[in-house]
């Protein structure tokens, strides 16, 4: 067999992207970039990501900076992965699965000891080998917990212009939803803001049990991909073990935009709103990763930036088609200084039936309804038009309206208990 049979030189190499006379290798295989034959010293990594005009398309992990055409593009025969253990646990890794940090310590007493190879681009999980969800998960945030009711395996879109407070709600998930673990990806972010997160988490209650996974922006776009399939792999491997875990993913919208520069600069034909084909092909093959098992569970909550509250979004759409309910956020309520600025009425927990009361159920609709009413009345109040006495349920939902401001906002170290939530709903019912 001669070597270049199964290595090559570059034949271009623009931006991330390396294309190369490659054979016999399979896409998401895994590359080394050597600096050249003489010299066998691996100076980058390299992901298959597709074929075009007889070459191989390789997108950099890491950067392109240094790279000359004598590099050697060597195979491994592998695709990514990554070495799973229970000591992941308060750790912080970037998106090549090097840990950078540590977020806080656990006993190595609880440790069960099992070590696994896994790749991070596993399919779903076979619908046979889920259960349905029908156990609540608490947040304790009133107005999740009590209108939004989420359930243990369940994947939640948390929707957001910018400015939104769709981090600091996330923040609050994190705080005090009650959970085994807690996986936290963050995509394409700014390096401020990943700094800041990380500091956030280590005052949590929970950075003991948590673990982050981060791409930032300047990223290559293999790499901000790579993060969210990393994150994902890893609650996988602690569902399997049988615990409850939390992903978070920041967010949806830059893994999306990840996929498609991906996508264009194989050379695939962009769609809808400038968006691949294939990038709506592999939503839902990470979406439905997430779900309830016969041991453990995965519960998801996705950060989507909306670029208009208004104008339709084909990625936003796409995402609340597969996701089991979405949270909106309003930036008229967080501009009023109303937070967590969860919008009620736009909405909805697709599981709220499976895991609620039947009295639960009656006191959220009534609630509901006065938030409706008080939202057709609006307009009149303003004027000084309103006037009391031509419909009772209006008047009712007047008087509970101071009430069910206090309830739906919320400070962010505040927790509230699910019993308490409830009291509080049936007293804004009444």
């Amino acid at each position: 067999m001669k070597l270049f049979d199964y290595c090559a030189h570059p034949a271009r190499v623009h931006g991330c992207l390396i294309e190369a006379p490659l054979h016999g290798v399979f896409i998401g295989e895994i590359c080394v970039v050597e600096r050249s034959l003489i010299s066998k010293e691996h100076i980058a990594k390299a992901q298959v990501v597709g074929f075009k005009e007889g070459l191989t398309v390789l997108s950099l992990i890491g950067r392109s900076q240094g790279l000359t055409r004598e590099v050697v593009i060597r195979p491994t025969g592998l695709p990514f992965v990554f070495a799973m253990h229970e000591q992941l646990v308060g750790k912080i890794f970037d998106a090549s699965g090097e840990q950078v940090g540590v977020l806080g310590e656990i006993s190595a007493n609880s440790f069960l000891h099992d070590h696994r190879m896994m790749r991070i681009d596993n399919p779903p999980a076979s619908v046979t080998s889920r259960k349905p969800i029908n156990e609540p998960l608490v947040t304790g945030i009133r107005t999740i917990d009590g209108l939004l009711t989420c359930g243990f395996g369940q994947r939640i879109g948390i929707f957001a212009a910018a400015g939104s407070g769709k981090t600091s709600l996330m923040n609050m998930i994190i705080n005090h939803a009650e959970a085994d673990i807690h996986v936290v990806a963050l995509i394409g972010e700014r390096g401020r803001e990943v700094i800041e997160f990380i500091e956030e988490l280590k005052a949590s209650p929970h950075a003991a049990q948590t673990i982050l996974v981060y791409a930032t922006s300047d990223s290559p776009p293999i790499e901000r991909c790579n993060a969210a399939l990393l994150a994902t792999t890893i609650a996988e491997y602690f569902r399997d073990l049988g615990r409850n875990v939390l992903l978070f993913v920041d967010s949806m919208t830059r893994y999306a935009r990840a996929l498609r520069d991906v996508a264009l600069a194989a050379g695939e034909l962009p769609a809808r709103r400038g968006y691949p084909a294939s990038v709506f092909e592999q939503l839902p093959m990470l979406l439905e990763r997430p779900g309830r098992m016969q041991q453990g569970s995965i519960t998801a909550f996705y950060t989507v930036l909306l670029e208009s509250e208004e104008e339709a979004d084909p990625i936003g759409d796409e995402i609340r088609s597969i996701l089991d309910g979405h949270i909106y956020l309003s930036a008229k309520l967080a501009g009023r200084g109303h937070y967590p600025a969860i919008d009620v009425l736009h909405s909805i927990s697709r599981v709220f039936q499976k895991v609620t009361t039947e009295q639960h159920r009656q006191f959220a609709t009534k609630v509901r309804d006065r938030l409706s009413r008080l939202e057709q009345i609006q307009f009149y109040l303003e004027l000084g038009e309103y006037q009391r006495g031509e419909n009772e349920e209006n008047d009712n939902a007047l008087d509970k309206k101071e009430d069910i401001e206090r309830f739906l906002q919320q400070k962010i170290d505040q927790v509230e208990s699910f019993d308490s939530t409830l009291n509080r709903l049936g007293y804004l019912a009444s």
